[in-house]
């Protein structure tokens, strides 16, 4: 298996525009640092996840690079989903004891305007913390400060 991706990697960089090798580059910098163990998913280092809890609020940064982009060259709704639901996520986590954790039960997303600029923003905050389920609040922003996305999560807590 290994030489058949050897062969693969060889072919796409053989092949590559600038655009691809920026996007390779993200991709392998995600993998490298999960191997570390700098991370417990893949998944933060591949959007390049920047996480800031303080207490009544959580942020999440992201740049906004080629491999966020759907084919009109915006950042993808799905993306931007993502981002607020690992925003309200963080802050559901962070006020859990030790021993439990929330994973998301749903969302429902009110996209406002499209996802451009160098950066992406999600804030988030708890509108409802019971003892099996919070509601959570979170926002999107483009660099500009252009409102982007508005939406609500719950969260199921598991003991």
């Amino acid at each position: 298996m290994k030489e058949e991706i050897r062969h693969t990697f060889e072919k796409v960089v053989q092949a590559a525009t600038e655009e691809d090798l920026i996007v390779l580059q993200q991709m392998l910098n995600g993998l490298s640092n999960k191997q570390a163990g700098n991370e417990r998913t893949y998944f933060k280092d591949l959007f390049l996840m920047e996480a800031d809890y303080g207490g009544e609020e959580c942020e999440v940064d992201i740049p906004v690079t080629p491999l966020l982009y759907n084919h009109f060259s915006i950042v993808h709704g799905g993306v931007t989903a993502t981002l607020l639901d690992t925003a309200m996520g963080v802050m559901a986590n962070n006020l859990l004891p030790a021993g439990q954790q929330a994973v998301t039960s749903s969302l429902t997303i009110h996209y406002i305007a499209p996802g451009t600029g160098s950066r992406l923003k999600a804030k988030a905050k708890v509108i409802h913390r019971g003892t099996q389920t919070m509601v959570l609040e979170g926002t999107a922003f483009r660099d500009d400060g252009t409102k982007i996305a508005h939406c609500t999560g719950s969260f199921f807590i598991l003991k």
